[in-house]
């Protein structure tokens, strides 16, 4: 099925650059003249095979060649087609009209081995006089260096994966990990390297459930391009360092107001009448996060409409070292957020008790939520930091399909103090 859809999508994009070409063809011709017969609406054009392109040159570059060359001077050229075979064996075309740049790069090649490229330069309907064929041999493609370049080392809760990408493309690091003593306990993770970049990522290493795997894990890493090209695995073993659910007994939101709606320095809003209690808890709250129940939810207020940004100050009472902080949607409703950014503050750091903006904020950047699914959705703070304030920020590029944001539960993990 994939293939026929790949056909398909081959044929209409095929489709489409005849009907450009054949577009610009027209145009031509009625600016150079070219006989018109108004009488039968029918236009005529030159047709004729037109020379082949000159001058080719291949350059290399890491998974690619880039070709140049001269288009040729014949009233019929239209356009260049270049054809060639990818890493999957699957012959390939691109084409490049002629009033572009003679110049394409092919991407995506999976090693070093020479390539053939045959260019045609074709006419509105692609009669050519036969290929012009030329070689070119990729340099190693960059997931195959960024790969050698992969560290693992065990934090709280996870593993810190270091790498370096010295070429101007991205790259893709996959992961597939268990626990040492019981492989049913497993997950994988994935996530972007930037081009020309060096650093960490954090990747908690939890099951289908979001429980934290213990002692030994064996990890395997690979690193991926664009084109489902990917390396030979690596395995590395690493024991993280023990992360906890952190007890919420003693956590608050500052200036919380039971039945009101509007802000404190805690919180942006909450709807304190809207929602209706339920099970006995206060439901719309900012504390219906951290009652233990998934059947009540903290929910930006409505009934005083707001809109984005949307915010809260969570205080867990006393300083801990995170791991990772854990949100679980409004059940059954994916109106909600689409992402949070996380900021956190040690005790000393919160030195005006009565202006949380003064206070000194560590930003650990936006992580995506998916407001679709009732699971938990871990995010993972690559600094493990130590701190008490936790501060969860919606921005407008986080809005959802609805105007307010809304939380069934909160959770941290990391290690008491």
């Amino acid at each position: 099925m994939e293939n026929d859809f790949l056909k398909k999508k081959d044929f209409l994009r095929w489709s489409s650059l005849k009907k450009t070409v054949w577009a610009m063809a027209v145009a031509c011709a009625c600016m150079l003249g070219t006989s018109c017969d108004d009488a039968e609406g029918r236009i005529e054009v030159d047709d004729t095979a037109p020379e082949q392109v000159t001058d080719v040159k291949a350059v290399s570059g890491p998974g690619e060649v880039t070709l140049s060359w001269t288009n040729p001077t014949s009233p019929s050229f239209m356009y260049t087609k270049i054809v060639y075979t990818n890493s999957k064996g699957e012959e390939q075309y691109m084409m490049v009209a002629k009033d572009k740049e003679p110049t394409a790069t092919v991407k995506g090649f999976a090693n070093t081995d020479t390539q053939t490229f045959l260019l045609y330069a074709c006419s509105v309907k692609g009669n050519n006089a036969g290929a012009v064929e030329v070689t070119g041999t990729p340099d190693t493609p960059a997931f195959l260096e960024v790969v050698n370049t992969i560290t693992v080392e065990p934090v709280l809760g996870g593993a810190l994966v270091n790498y370096k990408n010295d070429f101007a493309t991205e790259v893709v690091i996959a992961l597939e990990y268990y626990q040492a003593s019981d492989e049913g306990k497993s997950g994988s993770a994935r996530f972007n390297v930037p081009a020309n970049s060096e650093g960490s990522q954090l990747v908690m290493l939890v099951d289908a459930n979001n429980e934290f795997l213990e002692g030994e894990c064996v990890i395997s890493l690979t690193a991926q391009d664009e084109y489902e090209n990917a390396s030979a695995p690596i395995q590395q073993n690493v024991t993280p360092l023990p992360a906890v659910k952190i007890d919420r007994t003693l956590w608050s939101f500052p200036g919380y107001v039971e039945n009101s709606n509007d802000g404190t320095i805690g919180y942006s809003s909450q709807e304190a009448q809207g929602e209706g209690d339920k099970d006995g808890l206060k439901n719309g709250r900012v504390v219906s996060m951290i009652d233990s129940s998934l059947n009540t939810y903290w929910h930006a207020s409505w009934k005083v409409a707001t809109n984005y940004p949307h915010w809260f100050i969570l205080d867990m009472g006393r300083e801990v070292t995170i791991a990772s902080v854990e949100f679980t949607r409004r059940q059954g409703d994916a109106r909600g957020q689409t992402g949070q950014h996380i900021y956190t503050c040690t005790e000393a750091g919160a030195s005006d008790p009565s202006n949380p903006d003064n206070w000194a904020w560590t930003d650990h950047g936006s992580f995506p939520f998916d407001p679709n699914i009732d699971t938990p959705q871990t995010c993972g703070l690559s600094t493990t930091p130590k701190a008490r304030y936790i501060k969860v920020y919606f921005g407008t590029e986080h809005k959802g399909t609805g105007s307010q944001a809304m939380l069934a539960d909160l959770n941290v993990y990391g290690a008491e103090e």
